[in-house]
């Protein structure tokens, strides 16, 4: 990241102290998310850089983490070492797993606090809301614009600035 990131740089020791809360969670300062460890917060801010430090050696791909780039691997390797034990089916990633099983119990356990829907995974609950509030925490390192999802402001880096 560079010296400009308040997670980052020169003047870390200073901010980390105002990221914290009462409760020792850290606090993202570009939109409240609350995460227990340090090292987490540096991978959520991630999400709002755009940066992506970790390049695939296989193809032109690059991650904001190490295990996204461990997993994504795993498509040019075919391994897919987490079965599901109700079908068929195996996940190269845990976390897929986790959601897959959701479709066979038909579990919706994220339900927004603004009107009466519930989604099976907490990104999709996340994206819904921002439904309702008109948040775009997700800027262009390189002009003004705002989105509501990582993806739309990775799109538009692609097709607009020409950057991965």
């Amino acid at each position: 990241m560079s010296d400009a990131d308040p997670i980052a740089g020169p003047s870390r020791m200073n901010v980390e102290s105002q990221l914290r809360t009462e409760h020792g969670n850290f606090i993202c300062p570009e939109c409240g998310k609350s995460v227990k460890c340090k090292s987490h917060l540096v991978e959520h801010y991630r999400t709002h850089t755009g940066e992506k430090p970790f390049p695939c050696d296989k193809c032109d791909k690059r991650f904001s983490t190490k295990y996204a780039l461990t997993t994504h691997l795993r498509t040019h390797t075919g391994e897919k070492p987490f079965p599901c034990d109700k079908c068929d089916k195996c996940f190269s990633a845990k976390c897929n797993l986790t959601t897959h099983l959701r479709t066979h119990t038909r579990e919706k356990p994220y339900s927004c606090d603004q009107c009466d829907k519930s989604f099976s995974q907490k990104r999709s609950l996340d994206r819904h809301s921002r439904t309702h509030t008109g948040e775009r925490p997700y800027k262009c390192p390189m002009c003004e614009k705002a989105f509501k999802t990582s993806s739309n402001r990775n799109d538009h880096c692609k097709n607009v600035h020409n950057k991965k």
